[in-house]
């Protein structure tokens, strides 16, 4: 009888341990997802380039989107590329927050142009891809940060993973579709100037719906424009989305070196059943040298 009750204890000990060291794990993901997220909140000066992998059905579209920039204090600078698939072609635009404004200049443009009150799109666009952004949604949207077995222990690097709030990914995602249908509505009331500058570009969505020009989001052209509102909650109430981040980072500095950002997502789109599955990737360099940014106001600036 004690023999028995000697190997239940064992048992329950063992359990307990394994327990307390997986509580353990779990808070220590947490630790340092909050050191890396605090360290890189901190730095004034970085720059960073990455890109964007989309799969929708079984076509592969590549690198969709790819982008580079740098930060200097509070000023941002950074060159989006695109693919256009169903043009056959790519495009760029370059983007500068400066002062709490948005800049853009457009391939072929002399300068920058200040967008006036018309920044939705563009400040969306910029937000996309911006990593200071990209931490803070983090932040805000994590639901569970969870350790990664440390493959290559003799380097400095670790890695974290963050799975993403869906419910909150879904509430942003629509009220993105809907600023940028607001903007483009706008566009089309204000104006041929305000039209031709929304016509050159359009915002990717980060989150879903093929990261293209967004179909949804064109108006009918005929005799007359007419913009029309898209059933954007009947997109997005149907939608199944899910969306994980994972965070390799310098363990003596504790700053991010790269974040890997996976999308899933299934909704309805023109009568079909549209899967998709897209990576976005983002490296971070050079904390700590600051390069000035260009002056927008200055004749002939350039970035």
């Amino acid at each position: 009888m004690r023999k028995g009750w000697s190997i239940v204890m064992l048992a329950l000990l063992c359990g307990g341990l394994t327990g307390c060291n997986q509580m353990g794990v779990k808070q220590n993901a947490d630790s340092a997802f909050e050191q890396v997220r605090d360290r890189f909140s901190e730095q004034q000066a970085f720059a960073f380039h990455g890109t964007t992998k989309l799969v929708t059905g079984d076509t592969a579209n590549g690198n969709v989107v790819s982008f580079s920039g740098r930060k200097t204090g509070d000023d941002m600078l950074m060159r989006v590329d695109f693919a256009v698939p169903e043009q056959k072609q790519a495009k760029s635009v370059s983007l500068l927050s400066k002062n709490e404004q948005i800049y853009v200049r457009t391939e072929g443009s002399a300068g920058w142009k200040n967008t006036s009150g018309q920044d939705t799109v563009f400040r969306q666009e910029m937000n996309n891809w911006d990593p200071v952004f990209a931490m803070e949604q983090i932040n805000q949207m994590k639901k569970s940060v969870l350790p990664l077995q440390d493959r290559a222990p003799e380097d400095d690097i670790e890695a974290v993973r963050i799975l993403m709030d869906s419910t909150k990914l879904k509430s942003w995602l629509a009220e993105q579709m809907k600023s940028q249908a607001s903007a483009r509505t706008q566009s089309h009331a204000g104006g041929a100037a305000v039209l031709q500058t929304e016509a050159i570009h359009q915002p990717r969505l980060k989150y879903a719906l093929t990261l293209s020009d967004g179909t949804w989001n064109r108006p009918r052209t005929g005799a007359t424009i007419q913009a029309t509102e898209p059933p954007v909650d009947e997109i997005i109430d149907q939608m199944e989305l899910e969306a994980e981040y994972t965070i390799y980072y310098n363990k003596n500095t504790k700053l991010p070196t790269n974040m890997t950002m996976s999308i899933r997502s299934e909704y309805d789109m023109n009568d079909q059943r549209v899967r998709e599955y897209t990576q976005v990737e983002t490296y971070l360099q050079n904390y700590g040298q600051a390069i000035p940014v260009p002056d927008p106001t200055a004749a002939g600036a350039k970035g």
